[in-house]
């Protein structure tokens, strides 16, 4: 097993300050998408400095990303080149033997309450996806103290707890993110500046997904990047939410210039394009995808940007999406599963859909052990598991 570990001689002489690496690190691809009301004010930690690092901490489950995907790019193993200006150095998990894996594999130190890191890390991430309904109070003493906060998709099971971290971090003047790597692709950027928005009469929208609950939410909030806000309403058709099985979510757009228009996400490849995911706009049959890549490449292109713009953040207090488009992802992301469990796949409006309407955790993609040690910590959450 490989240790990962900073030589902090060397990363000191290289990076002389964080800020310094922000700006060589993040130039080249943190291009667009910082618009909006922001913090004005860095948050600033109390405790005191052990890295010329960003400082991060993780609230970790065993269905998260920084177990092992993002590790490595805040704790790179020794002779690894450094790609972020950050650093993870404290974890919390529920799962006692999960905070000890990510100890091992990262050298971070373990804390004993959730809390326990306020005002002890630059930023810290909520990332889950196991327990996803309790993140609004995983969330709560961090954006109460103003320390930014990255929540991993899908974020929340309901819109009323979206609401309650996205009113909190407005309160305090929190910096806040939930995002999809996907949101960050060269595609993206690409589009945005290719299409003009107030012509666009439709798209057809392609991701590869494993389940509609943790990897559809790739598809609507990669077209939801692209395509931009404005959304009025949503639909899902799904035979079996639980696999890759031709699902079809369908968002309705208020009209922009071309009149209203309806994008549609396919939860599969696309034909003769393949790829992670693509979009498909009319008019002109304009294509933007991203395709197959191997370790290397991946790295790069697709889990790095997201890393550096939630450096980003950490670094500036600037979100790169306004709390109002994040609360749209997340309407987007609920409203559909409440078209596809209360209505038959019908089309609910986004303002219509009731704010406690909770998708709970569902049997597919849960550890039953760990969403039960989570009831005995904080209290027992509304959880539909349905079929």
């Amino acid at each position: 097993m490989h240790c990962f570990a900073v030589d902090q001689s060397s990363v000191s002489r290289r990076f002389r300050t964080r800020r310094t690496f922000l700006k060589i690190g993040t130039s080249m691809v943190l291009a667009a998408g910082t618009s909006g009301v922001h913090a004005k004010v860095p948050f600033k930690r109390k405790s005191p400095a052990s890295h010329d690092l960003l400082e991060v901490g993780i609230l970790l489950g065993s269905g998260g990303h920084s177990g092992s995907i993002w590790r490595r790019f805040l704790n790179p193993p020794v002779g690894e080149i450094r790609r972020t200006g950050m650093i993870f150095t404290k974890v919390w998990s529920a799962t006692r033997s999960v905070a000890e894996q990510f100890r091992a594999d990262t050298g971070a130190e373990i804390v004993e309450s959730f809390d326990e890191m306020v005002d002890k890390v630059d930023g810290v991430y909520v990332d889950n996806q196991r327990a996803v309904a309790y993140n609004y109070k995983l969330a709560r003493p961090y954006l109460d103290a103003g320390i930014p906060t990255f929540v991993n998709r899908p974020f929340a099971d309901s819109i009323e707890k979206a609401r309650d971290m996205i009113e909190r971090s407005n309160k305090n003047n929190t910096p806040l993110m939930t995002a999809s790597s996907y949101e960050f692709l060269e595609a993206v950027y690409l589009a945005k500046r290719q299409v003009k928005l107030n012509e666009i009469t439709g798209f057809d929208a392609y991701n590869m997904c494993s389940d509609y609950y943790s990897h559809g939410v790739h598809g609507l909030w990669w077209a939801h990047a692209i395509a931009g806000g404005g959304i009025a309403a949503v639909s899902l058709k799904c035979n079996d939410w639980r696999k890759s099985c031709g699902s079809v979510a369908s968002a309705v757009f208020k009209d922009r210039g071309s009149g209203q228009f309806v994008g549609r996400i396919h939860e599969g490849y696309m034909p003769d394009v393949g790829g992670r995911c693509a979009i498909k706009f009319q008019p002109g049959d304009q294509v933007f995808s991203n395709q197959p890549a191997n370790e290397l490449t991946s790295d790069r292109f697709l889990w790095l940007p997201m890393q550096l713009s939630i450096q980003q953040m950490f670094e500036t207090g600037e979100m790169p999406q306004t709390r109002e488009e994040i609360l749209e992802k997340n309407k987007l992301f609920i409203g559909a599963f409440y078209s596809m469990f209360e209505l038959g796949g019908k089309v609910i409006d986004l303002d219509d859909i009731p704010e406690e309407w909770t998708i709970g955790t569902p049997d597919n993609h849960s550890s039953r052990e760990e969403v039960e040690i989570y009831a005995k910590l904080f209290g027992k959450e509304p959880d539909i598991r349905k079929g």
